[in-house]
């Protein structure tokens, strides 16, 4: 299933025969090589690898292979092209051919050519090619040059794919195939989410309800008047950024209705958001000297649901007249109404809805992992950009045998992207370290690292191992002594090809109960 909805694939390669041909001292062509890099910088930046559907014809010939209905059927079902651009592709009527036929298929469906100011034809130059000589689809599009040309008039060599510039330049390739990605998926998904999942106001303005029931839910209390336009807002904003929103349960007559309805919510939600301000709001039809934001809130904080309280940054307690009020928002401020924890925040209104997404994703993170649907084992590849390709190619063996690894992206620095990495752990329960071309202490920085993660957001990882790559290592480089955990080691840094046989022992280990 491709990450774009309505289509089979992502991504389309197209290119010619010639540019693929190994030289003799290469064992892979370089538009293997380009394809490999994508896919797993897309891999990172999606969290697993079969995130982004790529189709590229390992077998093309150009003009001994017919242009059949199965290659137009691709291209017709792909999101977007890629064009590698080339004196060969310039010359090759089946090159010319998949273009077209990509060029009139997009022009016709529902997103058209064009996602916003984004051409969804791709065109990377492996030469410096003249503008006057681009074939007429690539005309108005951006290009991507992978050629070491200096001036205009130079026509310019393919960059190495182990030059900083060709590393640079997949970069840019691959942040404008994801931003274009992106676009696409939230312009597929919008009719539906007009339909079932786009935040809806009810005849209560201050009501909102959305369909998707498989959604995080965020339950909104009810606010007094000088919140209700700024809530009103924060819902829209909320329901945009795919959560659900339930709120505005009118004020009933009595407390005691109130409070049923209240819970019945609070049951149905993941998170409780208590707006609150130095006006109290409207009171309770029985009990005149409480106000109905007041009351939601003490209910909210008693139950089991995680709590969020916000009030503006700049709310003076001396100003409140209600002396009940004032004592109730002091308590809550200091955390004293209940013997609970919950997030408490004096902020901007700005700022709310990322501080509201910002505990969410700590809700999430915290809640237990479920296995994919499929059956699959989701597992987390831990890996250095150094040994990238083991990575890709551990991985796919990995998918083979029913196993969903999510990739994540490391520098040199191995303290970076640690919130990436939460985030990451959060969807798996077993951790696989790649231990190949960097160091010992690089890993076991890793380690550690993921290890405080653990600890500090309760993530319901199980298990810990090291798969120990080539190049070769001595027993002293292999053993990692850890007090708080045990360490699977996994040594196939003497084996450098990667089949069933080098990874059965590996996967015995992975799959036994922590």
């Amino acid at each position: 299933m491709a990450y774009v909805p309505g289509y089979e694939y992502d991504i389309f390669i197209s290119y010619a025969h010639v540019d693929n041909i190994c030289f003799p001292d290469q064992e892979d062509g370089w538009i293997k090589q380009f394809y490999q890099n994508l896919n797993l910088m897309l891999a990172r930046q999606f969290g697993r690898m079969d995130s982004v559907k790529i189709w590229w014809d390992t077998k093309k010939l150009d003009g001994s292979v017919l242009f059949d209905d199965s290659i137009a059927d691709g291209i017709r079902k792909s999101a977007i092209i890629i064009c590698l651009d080339s004196p060969g592709y310039n010359a090759s009527d089946y090159c010319k051919q998949e273009l077209g036929t990509f060029r009139d298929s997009a022009s016709a469906d529902k997103l058209g050519l064009k996602v916003g100011d984004q051409s969804r034809i791709l065109h990377v130059l492996l030469n410096n090619i003249p503008h006057e000589k681009w074939l007429e689809p690539l005309n108005g599009t951006t290009g991507f040059p992978f050629h070491d040309a200096e001036t205009a008039d130079d026509f310019g060599e393919t960059v190495e794919t182990t030059s900083p510039k060709f590393k640079a330049q997949m970069r840019h390739v691959k942040n404008a195939v994801a931003r274009l990605l992106e676009a696409m998926k939230t312009r597929c998904e919008a009719p539906a989410k007009l339909a079932s999942q786009t935040t809806k106001l009810a005849a209560d303005p201050a009501q909102a309800e959305t369909a998707d029931d498989d959604a995080f839910t965020i339950f909104m209390s009810e606010v007094p008047d000088t919140l209700r336009s700024p809530r009103k807002r924060l819902i829209a904003e909320l329901g945009k950024r795919g959560y659900r929103v339930t709120c505005g349960i009118p004020p009933p007559d009595a407390s005691e209705a109130l409070k049923a309805a209240t819970e019945q919510a609070l049951a149905e939600a993941d998170l409780a958001v208590n707006l609150l301000d130095i006006y109290p709001g409207r009171e309770l039809v029985d009990q005149p000297d409480l106000w109905y934001p007041q009351v939601q809130t003490e209910i909210c904080l008693q139950s089991k649901t995680p709590q969020m309280v916000w009030i503006p940054s700049d709310a003076e307690f001396a100003d409140i007249e209600e002396g009940e009020y004032r004592n109730f928002l002091t308590a809550v401020e200091a955390g004293q109404l209940v013997d609970k924890q919950y997030e408490f925040i004096r902020g901007s209104k700005s700022s709310l809805a990322q501080q509201i997404e910002d505990y969410a994703r700590q809700i999430q993170a915290q809640k237990p992992v479920e296995m994919p649907s499929d059956g699959r084992m989701p597992v987390l590849l831990d890996t250095h950009e150094k040994d990238h390709l083991y990575a890709l190619d551990l991985s796919r063996l990995l998918v083979q045998k029913q196993i969903l690894p999510y990739i994540n992206p490391q520098e040199d620095d191995p303290l970076k992207n640690l919130e990436m990495l939460g985030n990451r752990m959060s969807q798996v329960r077993k951790l696989i370290f790649l231990y190949g071309n960097v160091s010992k202490e690089w890993v076991k920085e890793r380690v550690n690292a993921a290890l405080q993660l653990i600890m500090k957001n309760n993530y319901p990882v199980e298990d810990f191992f090291i798969y120990v790559a080539p190049p070769h290592k001595e027993d002293s480089d292999i053993g990692i002594n850890q007090r708080l955990l045990k360490i699977n080691m996994i040594d196939q840094s003497d084996n450098p090809n990667l089949n069933d046989a080098a990874i059965e022992e590996f996967l015995k280990e992975l799959r036994m109960p922590a």
